[in-house]
């Protein structure tokens, strides 16, 4: 998370020496009676943030609580006062995450990322990266596709120009963009491919993604925004940085200090070496955001908007993600997309549907291997053990909450 120190956070690269050595972060007694729960704790921890930065919430709150449980009695054992209130410093960093999380799924809206994505190493080889190929695997998304490759093309000719004659203007001083589109719409998937493209064709040194939110910006007291915003922008240096739900830093009174975070921004948004990605609702609170400078529409040059799935790009993503969980659907809705689509319009509301977008069918799996664990016992036969019924998938349809819906503009002033 953007507001809480890294090294709050176990590294996915830190190997577990690292962690328990007692020159490390981590200098805990390595054979005291709390030795286990810490080595679980942090595997528990570790396990949460992948699930985390995959996009799994649920199951990351599940695992972070967890991982706090286990690390507790680790320092209920540790006799060392030092070590003790590093571990305690760290609890509260997995604490203040899952606090996040639980009253971001509460309120049925996308909680920050707990960290970079792994898959957005700068190390990571893009030779072989096409977007075309890339985007050909997405379902749906058709003019944002057409418009991502267009744009593409234009930088890989203006590449093509400097390398001719590094006199020439091309007017793409700064590719920022505006992604507007509801949740699980695509935005996040997109940004990282956008991401990686802008990598190979070098304008960007690095493939890497910092997605933040309002709360990772903006500061509780005069001087702190500007500070946190800056850590921010450094930490995206030589990428991409995602501002998500942007239109929150609109301002909310005389005392708001959202006005100074996008001053900050707009002023790293002179860099060459970043660029910026806001997304948000399409709606008129990101018109609002727009409105607040006139530099800030002057700097972003791109905007794509982004639309709710069709019930049947639904029935496609669900069925690509069933394939991908290892398990299988029964007939009829084995391989179908038609039947599928069937089954959602009829289980689950437009108001869930378009809320939720893809994020829908992530609530269907993990309802329906509820519901499948229910029935079966530990003998059943293995195909059984994998395979999802239409009562199945109907009966998770029926436990998918309504988010509510996206904030009401603001009246006229």
């Amino acid at each position: 998370v953007g507001a809480v120190e890294q090294e709050r956070w176990p590294s996915r690269e830190v190997p577990r020496s690292v962690l328990l050595s007692k020159k490390g972060t981590m200098a805990l007694s390595e054979n005291g009676p709390g030795a286990p729960f810490l080595q679980r704790g942090i595997e528990l921890a570790r396990t949460a943030i992948d699930a985390d930065n995959a996009g799994d919430y649920h199951g990351a709150l599940d695992l972070y609580s967890k991982s706090i449980q286990t690390l507790l009695l680790a320092a209920k054992y540790e006799r060392n006062a030092k070590s003790r209130s590093v571990l305690t410093a760290r609890i509260d960093g997995y604490l203040s995450r899952a606090e996040t999380l639980k009253e971001a799924l509460n309120a049925g809206r996308k909680p920050g990322v707990a960290s970079e994505a792994p898959t957005e190493d700068k190390d990571e080889d893009l030779s072989d990266f096409d977007l075309r190929t890339e985007l050909s695997k997405r379902v749906g998304m058709r003019e944002v596709k057409e418009k991502l490759l267009a744009f593409e093309h234009g930088l890989a000719l203006d590449a093509r120009r400097k390398e001719v004659d590094t006199r020439v203007k091309t007017g793409q001083q700064f590719p920022h963009c505006l992604f507007r589109g509801p949740p699980g719409s695509g935005k996040t998937s997109m940004a990282r491919l956008l991401a990686k493209s802008l990598r190979k064709l070098g304008v960007l040194k690095t493939g890497k993604l910092v997605e933040v939110q309002r709360s990772d910006l903006v500061g509780t007291h005069i001087g702190h925004t500007a500070v946190k915003t800056k850590a921010v922008v450094d930490r995206a240096r030589g990428g991409v940085l995602f501002v998500d739900e942007c239109y929150r830093l609109a301002g909310r009174g005389d005392n708001d200090f959202g006005q100074e975070a996008v001053e900050e921004l707009m002023s790293a948004m002179e860099s060459p070496d970043m660029v910026f990605i806001f997304a948000g609702y399409d709606d008129t609170h990101m018109d609002d955001f727009i409105q607040l400078n006139p530099g800030l529409f002057r700097r972003i040059h791109h905007v794509f908007t982004f639309v709710s799935y069709t019930p049947e790009e639904l029935a496609q993503i669900f069925l690509l993600k069933v394939d991908a969980s290892g398990f299988r659907l029964a007939p009829p809705l084995k391989d179908s997309v038609s039947n599928v689509a069937d089954l959602l319009l009829r289980h689950t509301s437009q108001a869930q549907r378009e809320r939720l977008n893809g994020g829908l069918a992530d609530h269907l799996l993990r309802n329906a291997k509820r519901y499948l664990d229910q029935r079966l016992t530990v003998d059943s036969p293995v195909d059984e053990l994998l395979t999802y019924t239409a009562d199945d998938i109907s009966h998770a349809c029926a436990d998918v909450p309504t988010p509510p819906p996206p904030p009401s503009p603001k009246a006229p002033r």
